[in-house]
C-alpha cells in the first residue's frame, strides 16, 4: 500500500510597504517651522498621519502575512514609523478632537491587524481578533488611497477594532458584516462596554458600490465608576465608490457622529493618464458643533496630487493641500487657513 500523501501547508501571500515623505508648510506661525501641535493633540486640526513638516519622515514601513489552510485562515500585519506611533497614542481615545492622550506613549511599532478567519460555509466567514475598521472611503496603507494626505473625515472615525466579526455574501449584489468589539482603537478595552458594527456592500452596478456602516456604544473610560460614563456614540459612515471607466473614478463620502457632534462629507475624484501619470484630488467640508455656539468649527480641505507610478512597485506622490477653517486653530491659534506641500514616496508589494 502507497503511503498516505502528506498534508498539504498552508500557502501564504506577503505584502508589504515603505512609506516617506517630506512636507513644506507654506505658512507657519511666527518663528515656527512645523505644523505646531497639529495631530492628536492639536483640537480642531484634523490631519491625521501627515504631522511632520520640514524633516524626512518615515511614515510606515508594514509587512503583512496571509497564511490559508482550509477552511481556517489566519492574517497578520504589523507596522513601524511615525504613523504606529500616532494610533498607539489614541488607544484608548480617537484620533481627532476628542484624543487626550499624548504621541508616543506606547512608541512606533505597531500591530495593525491579527486576525484569524473561519470559513463556516461557502457565503459566511467569522474573524477574530483585531482588524481594520469598515467605514471610510481610505484606509491605513497609503499606498492603497487615491491621494497621499487623509480626509478629516478619515481622522474621526475608529481606525482598529479588537473583537469579532461575522462576513456574510448574500449574493453578488449585496454582503452583510456585523461586529462586536471593544471600541474605537481600544485595545485592550476601556469600559465595560461593548461597540457593536453593522455595515451593508451593495454592488447596484458594475460601476456603482454603496457601502454603509453604524458603530455604536459608549467610548468613554469608565475607571472606577460603577457604569460607563458618558452619551452613547454614533456613527453613520456612508461611501459610493464609482468606477466610470478603467481610467476614472468617482468616491462621495459622508459621516454623522453623534456624541462628537461631527458631520460632514467629501469627494475625491482620480484619472489615470496613462501607465505612467494619474492625477487625484479631494474637497470635503466638516462641522464640529459644540454646545457654546462661538465654539463651533466649520473647516474644508481641498487637495491635489500627481502620481508617478514606477512599474507595479514604486509611486512618488507630489501633493499640495490647503486647510481652512471659520475659527484661529491653525499655527497655534494665530491662522485660519494651512497650506502644505507633501512629497510622499512608496515602496510596495
Amino acid at each position: 500500500m502507497a503511503p498516505a500523501a502528506p498534508a498539504a501547508g498552508p500557502k501564504f501571500t506577503w505584502g508589504g510597504l515603505v512609506d516617506a515623505y517630506y512636507m513644506f508648510l507654506f505658512n507657519p506661525a511666527d518663528g515656527v517651522n512645523t505644523l505646531n501641535g497639529v495631530g492628536v493633540t492639536a483640537p480642531g486640526i484634523g490631519r491625521a498621519f501627515d504631522t511632520n513638516t520640514n524633516s524626512a519622515t518615515l511614515g510606515l514601513t508594514a509587512l503583512s502575512l496571509n497564511a490559508a489552510m482550509d477552511p481556517v485562515a489566519f492574517q497578520l500585519d504589523l507596522g513601524y514609523g511615525a504613523t504606529g506611533t500616532i494610533i498607539n497614542a489614541a488607544n484608548g481615545a480617537t484620533i481627532g478632537p476628542s484624543s487626550t492622550m499624548a504621541p508616543g506613549t506606547q512608541g512606533s511599532f505597531i500591530v495593525l491587524q491579527a486576525y484569524g478567519t473561519i470559513t463556516v460555509m461557502p457565503m459566511l466567514t467569522l474573524d477574530f481578533g483585531k482588524f481594520y475598521t469598515t467605514a471610510g472611503a481610505e484606509v491605513i496603507p497609503a499606498n492603497k488611497n487615491w491621494l497621499y494626505s487623509r480626509s478629516l473625515l478619515f481622522n474621526a472615525i475608529p481606525l482598529l477594532h479588537t473583537g469579532a466579526r461575522a462576513n456574510l455574501k448574500v449574493n453578488d449584489q449585496l454582503s452583510l458584516q456585523a461586529s462586536l468589539v471593544n471600541g474605537w482603537n481600544d485595545d485592550p478595552d476601556v469600559n465595560a462596554w461593548k461597540t457593536v458594527g453593522l455595515s451593508a456592500t451593495i454592488t447596484a452596478s458594475p460601476m456603482a458600490t454603496i457601502v454603509a456602516t453604524t458603530y455604536f456604544g459608549k467610548e468613554a473610560p469608565q475607571a472606577v465608576a460603577p457604569s460607563t460614563p458618558g452619551d452613547l456614540r454614533l456613527l453613520v459612515d456612508v461611501v459610493l465608490a464609482l468606477t466610470l471607466s478603467d481610467k476614472l473614478g468617482i468616491n462621495v463620502n459622508a459621516d454623522f457622529i453623534k456624541a462628537q457632534n461631527n458631520v460632514g462629507g467629501a469627494g475625491m475624484v482620480r484619472y489615470v493618464i496613462n501607465d505612467h501619470v494619474n492625477v487625484a484630488a479631494r474637497g470635503e467640508f466638516v462641522r464640529q458643533h459644540f454646545d457654546v455656539a462661538s465654539a463651533n468649527i466649520n473647516q474644508e480641505e481641498f487637495t491635489v496630487m500627481v502620481g508617478f507610478p514606477v512599474g507595479k512597485n514604486f509611486e512618488l506622490r507630489p501633493e499640495f493641500r490647503g486647510d481652512f477653517s471659520d475659527q484661529m486653530i491653525f499655527a497655534g491659534g494665530t491662522k485660519k487657513n494651512m497650506l502644505t506641500g507633501t512629497l510622499a514616496a512608496l515602496t510596495y508589494f
